[in-house]
């Protein structure tokens, strides 16, 4: 059973075999019509010049034709993705803070809302900005680990759900925040994605960050988006301590990681910030042709060629044309 990522060449071995045996096809039609030329063009034994191409013609319209059925097998019957394997431009991936402290109500500009509602807020803005076909959704949450919530999804509402107040901590083991470990731990989570794919945002209230023991991103990062909520300066009180937005060490976090910080517990994030993300892919565009629309306008073009150029050879290929004589009146 051949693999998809074999289709391109099995594809473009059937296409020369395919021109190979229509060559010699083509060769053998020849030498027959030579032997009956002065019956098919008349006295000249000679067609049309515009005629002399069409042997060639045929010949790749036919080789075309074997490489676009034999490309769109490795096509189901989706229009942008392929049977298998991973097609997508971009992945999203949330590195979510479920902390006991993400709970407290500081958050917004009112200072009314709990930090998570506001996260999932600024969840919302990125998503409603994120293009629709080539990004896929990955939620990791955090407290005293790092654990996978969502892998590779497109369901933008189960993001926001899990974003919005469900409470995970209660299935963590009770304990201080660990953000680094956590960041080292989603890592290599998502280092099997492809190289420069993923932007990681990291959605927190903060935490105080040991000197070392930070490890670098996997290959698969291209952007780190780091983004504080909860009130900088006021904070709330919780298990024998005032919290608030950690702005130090989330900036510091995103230095670390060389990616930005931003504040936005009431602020929206900027659209700049997901630049790497949001941007129009390079290597492709709305006129960007792939190989299986390639292979469907090579099949449209080849079939229908081989269906005109025997009408146009028969109708305009001789220049003599067989007349029955007149009858000879008897007497």
């Amino acid at each position: 059973m051949w693999e998809p990522e074999d289709i391109p060449s099995l594809a473009l071995a059937a296409a020369a075999i395919t021109a190979a045996v229509a060559a010699l096809g083509e060769w053998l039609h020849a030498r027959r019509v030579r032997r009956i030329a002065p019956l098919a063009f008349g006295p000249s034994g000679r067609p049309r010049h515009w005629t002399r191409p069409m042997p060639i013609l045929r010949v790749v319209a036919i080789a075309a034709a074997a490489w676009s059925l034999v490309t769109l097998v490795s096509f189901d019957n989706r229009t942008r993705e392929r049977r298998t394997g991973n097609n997508v431009d971009r992945h999203l991936v949330v590195l979510l803070d479920v902390s006991p402290s993400m709970l407290l109500d500081d958050a917004g500009e009112a200072g009314d809302m709990t930090r998570n509602a506001r996260a999932a807020e600024v969840l919302k803005s990125v998503l409603d900005q994120v293009p629709d076909d080539h990004v896929r959704l990955t939620a990791i949450a955090f407290y005293t680990e790092a654990r996978m919530l969502v892998e590779q999804c497109r369901d933008r509402e189960l993001l926001l759900h899990l974003a919005s107040g469900t409470p995970f901590h209660i299935t963590y083991k009770p304990g201080r925040t660990d953000i680094l470990a956590s960041v080292n731990k989603a890592g290599t989570l998502i280092k099997d994605l492809p190289r420069k794919s993923a932007t990681l945002l990291v959605l927190s209230d903060g935490d105080s960050l040991p000197p070392s023991g930070l490890q670098p991103l996997p290959s698969s990062v291209d952007q780190v988006v780091v983004v504080g909520v909860g009130d900088p300066a006021r904070g709330a009180f919780i298990d024998g301590h005032q919290s608030r937005q950690d702005t130090s060490n989330l900036g510091q976090l995103a230095r670390r990681l060389g990616g930005r910080y931003y504040d936005c517990n009431y602020r929206p994030l900027p659209r700049e910030a997901l630049e790497s993300l949001t941007a129009e892919n390079p290597t492709g565009s709305i006129w960007r042709t792939d190989r299986r629309m390639l292979a469907l306008l090579l099949l449209s073009l080849s079939t229908a060629t081989l269906c005109l150029i025997p009408l146009l050879l028969d109708a305009f290929g001789s220049p003599w044309r067989y007349r029955p004589a007149a009858a000879v009146p008897t007497s």
